[in-house]
């Protein structure tokens, strides 16, 4: 957020929109609501669905089906519609896609009357200022701010940890993965690669990205990890293959050896190596609970 001069303006209209569909402290995240609030409905049908597209024009179908491919949301403010394509099957990331519209609807310098967005701009890491604010404020909005930083420090740093905040608010595992590396009070670094090695000989799997807290950063230096890493060269990775590879010594910004702590786990799309120095922390947050007469 702070390489966004619109920081601090998005945070307003998230926090203001947040408070309108009364969605803080409600889990998981209330997304139909929110995009209610903003005065927006999500559409039963799809835009591009198949059989508006063969009542198009003929030379109109090839340009439309090959857009359909790449579209995974747009927004129509004139008609107040947010479309999601029924290509993404995966309930937390329809429910970023839906943030993620709604935040380009509340941005009031997008003006676009029809913004749609495709597998590029939804990308990590994209450099369009556009997209670059609409998935920070999808992320604020599903995230309710600071509330998932704050429950994910009252817990014990794990993929489990990372599993129950990703059920709590909502999320895909990879959106809580980047969130929970990003923000995490703690030396917090995660690394997403491909699910399997593109060579076994030795193992080498793709790196498609990487993120770190602020304190990571200050005591090894910011997370830069090259596209291509083997298990010879960053040992960490052999977590991937043997589960019971719990620590590894890493060197400091002063070369010091630092022992640090390593949890591996996939999804059926996705490897992730979690990284950090070890600390006293429960595995879930004590509550009060208040029991009704």
């Amino acid at each position: 957020m702070e390489s966004l001069e619109s920081a601090a303006d998005i945070n307003k209209r998230v926090d203001r929109l947040l408070r309108a569909a009364d969605a803080y402290g409600r889990f998981p995240t209330p997304v139909e609501d929110i995009v209610a609030a903003a005065k927006l409905v999500q559409a039963d049908g799809y835009v591009l669905d198949e059989s508006m597209i063969s009542q198009a024009p003929a030379y109109l179908r090839t340009l439309l089906r090959s857009a359909k491919q790449k579209i995974q949301g747009l927004v129509d403010r004139r008609e107040r519609v947010i479309h999601i394509s029924p290509d993404i099957d995966h309930a937390g990331k329809r429910r970023f896609v839906a943030l993620h519209e709604t935040t380009h609807d509340i941005l009031p310098h997008q003006q676009d009357l029809l913004y749609a967005d495709d597998t590029e701009t939804l990308a990590a890491g994209t450099r369009r200022l556009f997209e670059r604010e609409a998935n920070q404020g999808a992320a604020e909005l599903l995230f309710q701010r600071t509330r998932f930083e704050n429950d994910a420090a009252d817990m014990e740093i794990s993929s489990g940890a990372i599993r129950a905040l990703a059920e709590r608010y909502g999320s895909s595992l990879h959106a809580a993965v980047r969130r929970y590396a990003e923000t995490h009070p703690g030396q917090v670094a995660a690394i997403v690669l491909s699910r399997t090695p593109t060579t076994s000989n030795p193992p080498t799997w793709a790196r498609q990205e990487c993120m770190a807290t602020p304190g990571w950063t200050a005591q090894f230096g910011p997370a830069r990890w090259p596209r291509l890493m083997t298990a010879t060269d960053y040992p960490f990775l052999t977590a991937l293959t043997l589960p019971s590879l719990g620590h590894v010594q890493l060197p400091d910004m002063n070369g010091n050896a630092i022992m640090v702590q390593v949890d591996a786990f996939q999804t059926p799309y996705t490897s992730f190596v979690l990284l950090w120095s070890p600390q006293r922390r429960r595995l879930l947050p004590r509550r009060k609970i208040y029991v009704a007469a």
